[in-house]
């Protein structure tokens, strides 16, 4: 079988699209992955890598609710300029398949365009509608009297003719661009493939529901590879080594670039309890917190903590306490495998989707505030580490261990095998 996978121009998006490749070429199959030009030299299990060009211009609007709606509107802007690229190179691969994360445009609408089956890997909240469960975006804690069903119903109205309702009107012209018909389905969901969708994560992680489609199936937590060549800073014994099973990893993604979200508050209160900290910078400057390497650890004087724009979580969370994140999907996934809890903490982008379903299978804590103070990160760390979530953690761990992308993934893509049509061009 001949796969292409198509990424959507994130960095994070792209580099979870790799387990899945490794798997299928591990099982014989022609791997192609198709990525925005930064990260054109990215390397994954033998796959041809395909250039689909720069990626646009993004910036906020300002605002939680305008920033989820700015960000769909420009991830359908840049479909509509990355979608000419895409479809050059469905034509020169011909793939049997297409494979693609759930904010996928160019590759979804390609895929239609030219009657290619294609499949989704998810690697967030569930984007599946449903009555029983808060709208995708809407950070809402789940609950299931009467009440908070019509509560639902609303919120999901008012999400899609007001939140989105910018990127719906660009997606619908897009469509019309590319000659496709008329949709009904919402711009939220108008990746997700009809025919597999791989969801990385564990039943455990989502809300009970009414209905989910049956080709909808969990593959486990997705584990970015260490980069090669990769050595623990010379901090390393005095911070992770010393302290075993106690060590606060500490991270706001590779999208927000502000300190004062969750990072410099987080580092006044490991100082302020005198914990081991490892603190990873990401978007932000390391230097604005004192970094790179060992940092002030207060407690007068019995702290310790490290800073560093990156650090393998896999290297590290063998060794915490604890896990705090402005709640990726794949940082937090990766926490939750090693059976370490979580402190999300924020409601940026779909984050707080993240920090409530954590909250809800019982592995760890949800704290909205998105510049918290020192006392209430303190009081979410004490709660995170309690037992309680220590034991959600490792329930939601025993889940993920039985489950794996590349293994799961790989098997069930080639598993359609003959129920797909010719490749583009093909007899």
């Amino acid at each position: 079988m001949r796969v292409l996978a198509l990424s959507t121009p994130i960095y994070a998006h792209t580099l979870n699209a790799v387990p899945f490749l490794e798997g299928l070429a591990a099982r014989g199959a022609e791997v192609h992955w198709g990525v925005a030009a930064p990260w054109a030299a990215t390397e994954a299990g033998g796959a041809r890598v395909w250039d689909t060009g720069p990626v646009l211009g993004y910036s906020s609007r300002g605002g939680r609710l305008r920033d989820v709606a700015s960000r769909y509107d420009w991830l359908v802007a840049d479909a509509a300029v990355r979608v000419r690229a895409v479809r050059r190179v469905v034509e020169q691969v011909r793939p049997d398949v297409v494979l693609t994360d759930s904010l996928g445009y160019a590759a979804a609408l390609v895929s239609e365009q030219l009657g290619l089956p294609w499949v989704t890997f998810g690697d967030g909240p569930l984007h599946f509608p449903d009555s029983l469960t808060p709208p995708f975006g809407a950070g809402l804690p789940y609950r299931t009297p009467r009440p908070w069903v019509w509560r639902n119903t609303v919120v999901q109205a008012a999400s899609r003719r007001g939140v989105m309702r910018s990127a719906q009107r660009r997606y619908s012209a897009l469509r019309a661009a590319l000659g496709l018909p008329a949709s009904e389905v919402p711009v939220l969901e108008a990746c997700l493939s009809p025919l597999l969708h791989l969801h990385c994560g564990a039943p455990e992680l989502e809300y009970p529901r009414s209905s989910l489609p049956g080709h909808v199936h969990f593959v486990g937590a997705l584990r970015p590879p260490v980069p090669a060549g990769w050595e623990p800073p010379s901090w390393w014994p005095l911070v992770v080594g010393a302290h075993e099973g106690e060590v606060v990893l500490v991270t706001q993604g590779t999208l927000r670039g502000d300190p004062d979200e969750v990072l410099r508050p987080m580092l006044r209160a490991v100082r302020a309890a005198g914990r081991p900290a490892v603190v990873t910078s990401g978007a932000a400057d390391p230097a604005d917190l004192g970094g790179p390497g060992l940092v002030d650890g207060g407690a007068g004087g019995r702290g310790v903590a490290a800073v560093e724009s990156f650090v393998p979580y896999e290297r590290v969370l063998p060794h915490a306490g604890v896990f705090v994140t402005n709640g990726g999907w794949t940082g937090v996934l990766l926490a939750l495998a090693h059976g370490v809890p979580v402190l999300q903490v924020g409601r940026t982008e779909e984050k707080a989707d993240i920090g409530r379903r954590v909250e809800w299978a019982g592995a760890g804590v949800h704290v909205g505030a998105t510049r918290p103070d020192a006392r209430l990160l303190l009081r979410g760390l004490e709660r995170a580490e309690g037992r309680a979530c220590r034991e959600g953690a490792r329930r939601v761990a025993r889940s993920l261990a039985a489950r794996d992308p590349g293994r799961d993934g790989a098997d069930l893509i080639l598993g359609l095998g003959g129920g797909l049509r010719s490749p583009v061009g093909g007899s």
